[in-house]
Formats: C-alpha cells, sequence, structure tokens
C-alpha cells in the first residue's frame, strides 16, 4: 500500500471541487482495501471510500483521515453472468455486457463512474435500473467480507442499503438475459449520442444532481401543480421541476446551472462547496414554495 498525504480532492472527482486529503491511498483487490482499512484503524484515524469520484461533492477543507480510492478489479464472464470487481468502469462493464450479446445494461450506456458506485446508488436511466442484473454483492462491513443478495441490498429508486450502512462493495455478480449484439449496440450508440448532448465530454459536473420525483411519493395538491405530459415512467422530472422555478443559468460562486438543463449544476471555475451548498438549498426552497415538493440529491456530500 502506498501512502501519500496531502492530495488534491478535486482532482478526483468530475466536479473538480474540494480541499485537500490528509491521507490517500489507491488499490486494486480485496486484500489492498482490507490492509488499507486495518492500516487506518491501527492509526485510530477515520477513512472513507471512493471510486471513480463521478457523484460527489468534496468538502472545501481538509478532509481528515485517509481517503481510500477503489480502482479496476477486473470483469470476468462466467455463461450469462460477469463477475465485476466495484473499481471497474460503467462503461467497460456495458460494453463487455453488450459484446457477449447479454441484455440488461444497454440503457444504461454513457453513465459516469464505477460498477461499485453504479451499485450503491441504483444507477439508471430510461426506465431501468442496474439492480435488475444484480444477483449478489461482497461486501466489506469493516470486519469481514460477506455476500449480499439482491433482496438483501433493498434496492429502491437511486437507493440501497449499501448507501446508509458502512458497507464497502469490492464485487458483484450480475446476471442477464440473452441479447442480440448489433441491436444492443444500436440502442448503446443512440442513448450515448442523447446524453453526450446534455452532459459534454469534459463539463466538469458530478451528473444530474438531484433525483426524479416520484409520483407516489408526492401528494394529490401538489400533483394538481404539475404537467401531466412532463411525468415519465412514474416520474416527475427533478429538471422540469428546477426549470419552472428559474433554475437555468442562475450562479453562486463559482457553480452555474446549464443554459440548456435545470438539473445540471457545472463548475465554471474556482467552485466551492459551499457554492454548491447554497445553490442547492435556494433551488429546493424554490421547488417547494412552488410546487410542494421537497428535492432529495441524487449527488453525495464528502
Amino acid at each position: 500500500m502506498k501512502l501519500r498525504k496531502n492530495i488534491s480532492l478535486a482532482a478526483l472527482s468530475t466536479f473538480k471541487i474540494g480541499g485537500r486529503a490528509e491521507f490517500f491511498c489507491s488499490v486494486k483487490k480485496p486484500e489492498d482495501l482490507f490492509e488499507a482499512i486495518c492500516f487506518a484503524k491501527a492509526k485510530k484515524i477515520p477513512y472513507r471510500i471512493i471510486a471513480h469520484g463521478s457523484n460527489i461533492v468534496f468538502s472545501d477543507g481538509k478532509l481528515k483521515g485517509l481517503l481510500i480510492k477503489i480502482s479496476d478489479g477486473g470483469i470476468i464472464r462466467k455463461k450469462n453472468r460477469l463477475v465485476v470487481g466495484a473499481g471497474v468502469s460503467l462503461a467497460a462493464v456495458v460494453r463487455c455486457a453488450i459484446n457477449a450479446s447479454l441484455s440488461g445494461l444497454e440503457t444504461l450506456s454513457g453513465i459516469p463512474g464505477t460498477l461499485g458506485g453504479a451499485v450503491v446508488g441504483n444507477a439508471g436511466a430510461y426506465g431501468h435500473s442496474i439492480s435488475e442484473v444484480v444477483e449478489k454483492v461482497e461486501i466489506l462491513d469493516g470486519k469481514k467480507r460477506k455476500w449480499l443478495k439482491n433482496k438483501d441490498c433493498k434496492f429502491a429508486y437511486r437507493e440501497s442499503i449499501l448507501k446508509h450502512k458502512p458497507y464497502f462493495v469490492l464485487q458483484a455478480v450480475l446476471k442477464f438475459r440473452k441479447g442480440n449484439s448489433a441491436n444492443l449496440k444500436k440502442i448503446s450508440r443512440e442513448i450515448i449520442k442523447i446524453r453526450e448532448k446534455k452532459y459534454k465530454p469534459g463539463l466538469k459536473c458530478p451528473g444530474s444532481f438531484f433525483k426524479n420525483v416520484l409520483v407516489k411519493d408526492v401528494s394529490k395538491k401538489s400533483l394538481k401543480k404539475i404537467d401531466k405530459s412532463k411525468i415519465i415512467e412514474g416520474k416527475i422530472p427533478a429538471g422540469y421541476l428546477l426549470e419552472e422555478v428559474g433554475a437555468k443559468g442562475m450562479r453562486v460562486g463559482g457553480i452555474r446551472i446549464a443554459d440548456f438543463h435545470g438539473n445540471l449544476f457545472v463548475n465554471k471555475g474556482g467552485a466551492k462547496a459551499k457554492d454548491v451548498k447554497k445553490l442547492a438549498a435556494i433551488l429546493k426552497k424554490r421547488v417547494f414554495k412552488k410546487f410542494g415538493i421537497k428535492l432529495g440529491e441524487e449527488i453525495r456530500y464528502f
């Protein structure tokens, strides 16, 4: 384990925001992760774990303790299953599945981040989520490694128990349906084209900032204020709600909401976490005042 000190947090996230990490190390294998955690415990310092950093807002100051970055981990195919390490990019998993004529992840094409982060946040798009193909997940609970079945993960819309427990994903077994590679590639290409119009390559952002809102969680009073044509597959797009309260183009410090999408927070240079939180609070207040709906972040504050 190679330990580094005083590392830039901004360099570790797609948002390019953050102060410094007191201690940092990068690991690939579960054994390396366990060694890093044991080191932190022996030194009696806190530790946090990240992967690609695509949905994280790091704090502006110093992150105390040890920050562990999981990278790679590999992909092993076993008939209609893939065994994937937590640090493997989601894009690589999607490509592998499509090339093997395995259907179930093609609608997630173009989503940044890693397999581990996708499982924790139950990433999804176009009516489908990664939980649909997750058979089981191997986690480290701080003491030992163990497997959780799909039902044990308590997956919900952009949620899982993994998000709220001190569990760390090591790898996952994904089970697929048989598909046609040519058709899957066509779907993937079309989705990536759509996503690249919204998330231009190199854009300093964490992806969609707020979660879409489930219609079943909205009161009848609030629902009457919603344009029904905007509801998609039982969800009210957060972007629609934000645009209705004038989010597009708003700016606080170095953070600006994109002109073309109300749910896209972009670092225009020199942005701080405090700017993000201030702008998010303003927009949540506006949406609640107009619609009576409480928005929840899809990103995670670190």
